[in-house]
């Protein structure tokens, strides 16, 4: 079965009812054509429901210290409720002290480090977007996590590390593949769950995938049209993880000012 995540995407945004006027501030940092594309996708989701969608752009050698005072001024002004970073950041720029600079309070992407430590420690009011999207699906699809094997690929700050967290708390048996990894498909064979957020084109192939496995794939790693053969679940390239994740932002930017 191939996962609607449109679908899923609009029940979120339906049940989301901002009880003030928000407005969302989004940093971008040079003219990466992918991160704008998901800039437009935030902006078009925010606004259908009301909530205002600022974006502030900085040129792609922009200084660190100057980044960071333009920073600065974003995340104080009242009137951003949420703030978010496009990632990635241009090498030179030092990605995590920057997100160090958004308070917990308006961290829409739990990406500062001191969100990151209370989502571990099991103390933040709302989970990072793509854990948020997993959950979604989950959800409506009657997904069991309790035992089963789960083939995490990827140890990333967007997608590896939080989601591996999340399904080990939510008990199940979590292996992390990263290109260290030897032998992957020995592991991911097993697997009952396959999560990917590598960002490698047909890194998971039908060969290293048991029948009815559940794939959720954030990166488009996964060669689609061979696996879709062999899951019992999966997302396709378009219109899969990547609207939930989209509104996961929005959903916490709500739970956050509520």
């Amino acid at each position: 079965m191939i996962i609607d995540g449109r679908k899923i995407a609009q029940r979120i945004l339906e049940s989301l009812n901002p009880a003030n006027k928000l407005r969302l501030a989004a940093v971008l940092v040079g003219q990466n054509p992918e991160l704008k594309k998901f800039i437009e996708l935030k902006k078009k989701a925010a606004e259908g429901i009301g909530i205002d969608f600022q974006v502030y752009e900085f040129p792609e050698d922009i200084a660190n210290d100057e980044l960071e005072k333009e920073l600065n001024k974003i995340a104080q002004t009242e009137t951003n409720n949420g703030v978010i970073i496009e990632l990635p950041l241009p090498t030179h720029l030092d990605t995590q002290h920057l997100l160090n600079l958004i308070p917990e309070e308006k961290d829409v992407d739990v990406l500062s480090q001191k969100s990151q430590d209370d989502f571990l420690s099991g103390k933040i009011k709302v989970l990072p977007p793509a854990v948020e999207a997993v959950k979604q699906i989950f959800e409506e699809y009657n997904i069991e996590t309790k035992g089963k094997k789960a083939a995490v690929f990827g140890y990333g700050l967007l997608v590896g590390k939080p989601v591996s967290h999340w399904l080990t708390q939510q008990r199940a048996i979590v292996s992390i593949i990263t290109e260290d990894t030897k032998e992957p498909e020995k592991i991911s064979k097993k697997a009952d769950i396959i999560i990917s957020g590598v960002g490698q084109p047909n890194l998971i192939t039908k060969n290293m995938v048991k029948e009815g496995v559940v794939v959720i794939d954030f990166g488009k790693d996964v060669d689609f049209e061979e696996v879709s053969k062999q899951a019992g679940l999966i997302t396709p390239p378009v219109g899969g993880i990547g609207p939930i994740v989209v509104v996961a932002v929005l959903k916490n930017l709500v739970e956050l000012n509520s």
